[in-house]
């Protein structure tokens, strides 16, 4: 028996060690962002919440908020809305079903990095191919350096991420809709509503849970994109795309101000907190209570 307990033992100590590592880090991490650590420095001295208050005091941090609440706002209720109605549309499929979710699927195989490589060659204004198809259709107007204005290329890149994810919300809600009992829909039918009524007054309401699901996962990834960014725009033009994470990301590498770098990811996340525990704790009612 003593000697089966310390083989179990023996077998947990890699995931101990990621988790051990995984939490430390984030101890560690807490640690300085109070502190006046600069890489070049050889010291650092405990400033409290200085960084923070440097932090607050930056109007590119505040750029980077309302980018952020940008992602959330264009990202999440377009992807969320599109992929149910997607998923509405191939519950009524005769054929082809198999292969339509396999295309819609597919660009979530790609990686941020290939996506935003595909998407900034497609918004170039000389040899991309959208401006490419505007010119073929005569209408020159609107040939724009879709990522090269303030104005649009925020929104080129949350559609470039909409298409990526469009087949997640399929998947969720498809599983949802399927789920469901198809004597209330055709009990509806029967009594004469109409499809549009039948797919948002009853379906819609039905796979609350799926919404949840799916907006918490979309939220959190824009809570942590950074490589689209970095791939697309860089941030620019100016900082008009700068999201949390890229500003950390400059802070820490670009300034070497390890401290605000820090303090920039504890903002990030309280943020990802405040989307994560009320879905947490919904599941925990949902699943584990009752």
């Amino acid at each position: 028996m003593k000697k089966n307990k310390v083989q179990g033992f023996i077998f947990l100590i890699p995931m101990l060690v990621i988790i051990g590592t995984f939490y430390g880090m984030i101890i560690w991490n807490f640690i300085i962002a109070f502190t006046g650590w600069q890489v070049l420095l050889p010291t650092w001295k405990f400033v409290g919440l200085e960084n923070f208050y440097r932090l607050f005091e930056l109007r590119r941090f505040w750029i980077n908020i309302k980018n952020n609440f940008l992602w959330l706002i264009f990202f999440i209720a377009p992807t969320s809305f599109v992929g149910f109605v997607l998923a509405y549309l191939f519950t009524n499929l005769k054929r082809g079903e198999h292969l339509l979710r396999q295309v819609f699927l597919f660009p979530m195989a790609l990686s941020f990095v290939i996506n935003g490589t595909l998407w900034a060659w497609m918004y170039d204004p000389s040899s991309g191919l959208i401006n490419s198809i505007l010119r073929s259709i005569g209408v020159n107007t609107l040939g724009l350096g879709w990522i090269a204005l303030p104005n649009t290329a925020i929104y080129c890149m949350i559609f470039s991420a909409f298409w990526q994810y469009m087949g997640f919300a399929l998947v969720i809600y498809l599983g949802a809709i399927r789920g469901l009992s198809s004597a209330m829909v055709e009990a509806a039918a029967m009594d004469g509503a109409s499809k549009f009524t039948i797919l948002f007054r009853i379906i819609f309401p039905n796979v609350g849970h799926a919404t949840l699901i799916c907006t918490t996962m979309l939220a959190i990834t824009t809570m942590k994109v950074f490589d689209l960014v970095w791939i697309m725009t860089q941030g620019g033009p100016g900082v008009s795309t700068e999201v949390l994470p890229y500003l950390m990301y400059r802070l820490t590498f670009s300034s070497r101000d390890i401290g605000m770098g820090a303090a920039t990811s504890i903002v990030i996340l309280i943020f990802s907190a405040m989307i994560v525990i009320p879905y947490s704790l919904w599941a925990l009612k949902k699943w584990v209570i009752t």
